[in-house]
């Protein structure tokens, strides 16, 4: 229906995933979902950080929520991960019925897909491969679940693999993973599934088609698997030997802590087998700039994207090196992806900032755990430091919006609301052109 009327794509994007968060807060707040009562804003809280993956919690999902509760939220942070448009248009797919054209334009806007990207096929097999990566997900965690006496194991299982994936950090566990610090399969399982989700779905059905019909990797899969590798083992590296907290571990529980840290922050997945509270400023800043940077475009986390960050990379290089080009990874990048990386990560630092600026206004918790907060909130990342459930009406109010901004993309957000529909008679406007000191 959305779809249907005249709206920008980015206009539809916000719009369906706002629908997908009133509906979620109706359900989530019927007495069904709750063993205990919980306020509307609490609800809201627990949808709008399901819908955008996040994770940020006020209230415990095993406590207060129900069975139907906990099963609205996986269904939110699903259609979350997947977006409002794949979940819907798959519903269209699957009755055999045409994706509208102006559908399809949203797609596109939604997964940043290339020009001639096959959209129902993509659809299709984005959705089969996140249900079968899911199940065997689900199974792997059951068994280990259960060798560890853990209530309802099954739907535990479940839950946890379906969060993984949608890179949504909710748990049934009030400590998240803590009680499985050590325990390397969990550990692999969970990051895995946050890996897959993070890199994207492009990346994933590229690496199929290199491995089936040897197809060659396109630029883009191969700068999300580099990024996406260089910030995992440099964060691995610089936890493992600068965090005091984990000091007194063995070198493979350190290793083993150090790496899924790093891992659930740069997939924004935001699970954690550590104490956040406890960490030292220097690691907190560490997962700060990690969160920021994000994971990747077409995938299911947040933050500025690797693709725009080796953007800028290839900028900064380029500039040194006084190259007429921005290059990166010997390719030449088109300059306007470079100004949207630019634009991209202007709006996300300049939004960071003012959340940042009016929770110091509205709260008194340290300024190094605020800005972890919303950060964290901003980036759809879900890692805290304790204190969400103690912020304000205000704060939470905040929280909410940073969250609502990361999930939509502070970018798509400008242009949604400030941006200038394309018109095909338009008078072109030539501008003076003049130097600037910088």
């Amino acid at each position: 229906m959305l779809s249907k009327l005249s709206f920008k794509p980015t206009q539809v994007l916000m719009l369906g995933v706002l629908s997908n968060i009133i509906i979620g807060t109706a359900l989530i707040s019927l007495p069904l979902s709750q063993k205990n009562p919980v306020s509307f804003l609490d609800n809201l809280f627990s949808i709008v950080s399901a819908v955008s993956t996040t994770g940020l919690l006020t209230v415990s999902v095993a406590d207060n929520y129900t069975w139907f509760g906990q099963f609205i939220l996986v269904i939110m942070f699903q259609i979350g991960g997947w977006g409002f448009m794949t979940a819907t248009s798959f519903f269209f797919i699957a009755l055999n019925r045409d994706i509208a054209r102006n559908r399809v334009k949203i797609l596109n806007t939604s997964y940043s897909l290339p020009e001639g990207f096959e959209i129902n096929k993509f659809i299709i097999k984005t959705v089969i491969f996140t249900l079968v990566i899911e199940f065997i997900g689900a199974i792997v965690l059951w068994i280990f679940f259960s060798r560890a006496n853990m209530p309802d194991a099954l739907w535990s299982a479940v839950f946890h693999s379906v969060s993984a994936f949608a890179t949504a950090g909710f748990g049934l566990y009030n400590n998240s993973l803590m009680d499985f610090s050590t325990n390397i399969p969990v550990n692999i399982t969970i990051a895995v599934l946050c890996y897959f989700g993070a890199v994207g779905f492009i990346v994933l059905q590229d690496l199929y088609y290199n491995f089936k019909k040897n197809h060659e990797i396109t630029f883009t899969s191969k700068v999300i698997l580099y990024m996406t590798l260089i910030i995992f083992f440099l964060g691995t590296i610089f936890f493992f030997f600068t965090e005091p907290s984990i000091q007194t571990m063995n070198a493979g529980d350190r290793l083993l802590v150090s790496a899924f840290q790093v891992m659930t922050s740069s997939t924004t997945a935001g699970f954690n087998t550590i104490d956040i509270s406890m960490l030292s400023r220097a690691a907190l800043f560490l997962v700060i700039i990690v969160m920021i940077i994000g994971a990747s475009p077409s995938g299911t986390g947040g933050g500025i994207k690797t693709t725009n960050v080796s953007a800028l990379s290839g900028t900064v290089t380029s500039i040194i090196k006084k190259r007429d080009s921005v290059v990166f990874m010997n390719h030449e990048i088109p300059l306007n992806r470079v100004f949207y990386a630019v634009a991209a990560t202007t709006i996300y630092v300049s939004v960071l900032s003012l959340g940042m600026f009016l929770l110091s206004i509205t709260d008194v918790f340290e300024f190094e755990k605020l800005f972890f907060e919303a950060a964290s909130a901003l980036g759809t990342v879900g890692l805290s430091t304790g204190i969400t459930s103690s912020l304000s009406y205000a704060g939470k109010v905040i929280i909410i919006l940073l969250m609502y901004f990361g999930r939509i993309g502070p970018l798509s957000l400008g242009i949604a609301l400030f941006g200038i529909r394309k018109e095909k008679n338009r008078l072109k406007i030539f501008y003076k052109k003049d130097d600037l000191a910088v």
